[in-house]
């Protein structure tokens, strides 16, 4: 996997950049450069002859910048947030456009497989680009959103999982990686509606950065934003109801464990009651000699016990 990744591609050619010098500005066609970006030194020589306005790369450099679309004089820059789900852990990535009028401009902080792919297999994806730019842009959101959606489908997969624990056995249940989940799954609704606002601004974009041919596939994307929001909603109830019958399991086990406790103590009441008065330091005490004084108060102690037993019995409480 590369660690730095920088092109500039045309529907005729594909040309490895320095990132230590400008980025061309495209007279004649359109042209897709894509960088990757190591600090803000770099990302100000690289747009040298682009005019970014400096908050947009502040915005680049930021993993946690929020989604959003933002137009300028001379560009429309736009952020979108893909997924990846490694270890029960949801991990967030932007990925940045910069839309110019021959240009577009995708920049990431890392090496990504949707532009890694695209661009390694160019002699088949040169076709995308000869379209138009947007559909380079249309083609990485819906490689992007599909696996936004399979990461879903593998999280209801691990619900499914966790409550057949809950019902078959609850003791190999690990609560926390059931409520990180839970979370995973709230952080990813937050992002996945702010990637469907974005889309929904992307589509009323009406100049020369898109063409109208392209409204239709953006809007297919949106739809698939939506179909994984209802997925992500169906998850975050399932995991919730989840967690309820945990509980609710786990509060009816102690139930049942303090109610046999209390019968217990209850039948052994009478039977301590009854050792205390033979176990008073008195001198005379009734049958305290007798030869059959022990066997009487161990007899004494049973019918107390099969009548405790009995009445709790009679009484349903077991």
């Amino acid at each position: 996997m590369p660690g730095r990744f920088n092109y500039i591609l045309s529907p005729s050619s594909k040309e490895e950049i320095s990132p230590e010098l400008p980025l061309p500005l495209a007279k004649h066609g359109k042209h897709w450069i894509h960088i990757t970006a190591e600090n803000e030194e770099q990302l100000t020589v690289l747009f040298e002859k682009h005019k970014i306005h400096p908050l947009t790369i502040e915005d680049i450099l930021n993993p946690n910048s929020r989604i959003k679309l933002e137009k300028f004089p001379n560009y429309i820059f736009f952020i979108f947030k893909g997924y990846q789900f490694e270890k029960n852990l949801l991990i967030a990535k932007n990925f940045n456009f910069i839309l110019t009028e021959n240009q577009i401009i995708s920049i990431t902080l890392d090496y990504r497989d949707s532009i890694g792919e695209l661009i390694e297999d160019w002699k088949t994806n040169h076709k995308i680009l000869a379209r138009g730019y947007e559909f380079i842009v249309h083609k990485i959101l819906d490689i992007e959103t599909d696996h936004t959606l399979l990461i879903a489908q593998k999280i209801e997969e691990r619900i499914e999982h966790f409550e057949e624990q809950i019902f078959t056995n609850a003791k190999t249940l690990d609560i926390g990686n059931v409520y990180s989940l839970r979370g995973n799954l709230q952080n990813m609704k937050k992002g996945i509606n702010q990637n469907k606002e974005v889309l929904e601004d992307v589509e009323k974009i009406k100049n020369s950065f898109f063409s109208d041919e392209a409204d239709a596939f953006f809007r297919d994307v949106r739809d698939h934003s939506i179909r994984i929001l209802e997925l992500v909603d169906s998850n975050i109830e399932s995991i919730s109801s989840a967690l309820e019958a945990h509980i609710a399991l786990s509060s009816r086990k102690t139930n049942e464990i303090m109610k046999i406790l209390t019968i217990m103590t209850a039948i052994m009441l009478p039977m301590s009651l009854i050792a205390g008065i033979f176990g008073m330091n008195f001198q005379y005490i009734p049958a305290l000699n007798w030869e059959y004084g022990y066997h009487l108060s161990i007899v004494m102690m049973i019918f107390t016990g099969i009548i405790m037993m009995l009445y709790f019995k009679l009484k349903r409480w077991f």
